[in-house]
């Protein structure tokens, strides 16, 4: 199946692009979903691995950790300025199984068109710059912390849906989502300093 069908500037069109992508592989490259996302590839490349995270995928064992890089490295790019992506050559070889994450990348396809009919141009202080540096650097701050919370029950998967809000936010222009964004990290936190205090 062809990648250009789909454009990338709105939720549904990034789900699209992850399913099509993966459509009639066995195996998909990160290289490849990197060529197909095109020209929204940072902030696409930003959304998609968080989405991993919280969906059926995240049972890989080590897609959290690998996500949780992606993340970080694509929202500090972001933060940057960059246009255009850089990912180590280790990272653009890995290979996900495609038919799971085909299904995986489905499984949220009716939230993701949801997004596309709630969202509008709104708090815009929190989506252009020097705003939205806060809600770039909370993304590199959950995608760092992802490869030590693996093994913390709940932890990743809040932190992959804190930074689906704040790409949501980012691609949408919503600011709204970009607050939630910030209410699932400090929810996240507060999770984790609870079980912390349990373990310690």
């Amino acid at each position: 199946m062809s990648t250009d069908s789909a454009p990338c500037d709105t939720v549904s069109g990034i789900v699209d692009k992850g399913i099509e992508v993966a459509h009639g592989r066995d195996q998909v490259c990160v290289s490849q979903i990197v060529e197909a996302l095109g020209k929204q590839v940072l902030l696409s490349m930003l959304m998609l691995p968080a989405l991993a995270v919280v969906t059926p995928l995240s049972g890989i064992p080590g897609l959290s950790s690998l996500c949780g890089i992606i993340i970080a490295l694509v929202a500090l790019q972001l933060l940057l300025g960059r246009d255009t992506i850089w990912l180590p050559n280790w990272m653009l070889r890995k290979k996900l199984p495609a038919a799971r994450l085909e299904k995986s990348v489905k499984w949220f396809g009716t939230m993701a068109r949801w997004f596309d009919k709630v969202s509008r141009e709104r708090l815009l202080f929190l989506v252009e710059k020097p705003g939205a540096i806060l809600p770039q650097l909370m993304c590199v701050l959950s995608g760092a912390a992802m490869p030590f919370l693996e093994l913390v029950p709940f932890s990743s998967s809040m932190l992959g849906l804190a930074v689906s809000l704040f790409a949501v936010g980012l691609v949408m222009r919503d600011g709204l989502f970009v607050l939630a964004g910030i209410l699932m990290v400090t929810t996240a936190g507060g999770l984790v300093t609870f079980l912390a205090g349990l373990i310690f």
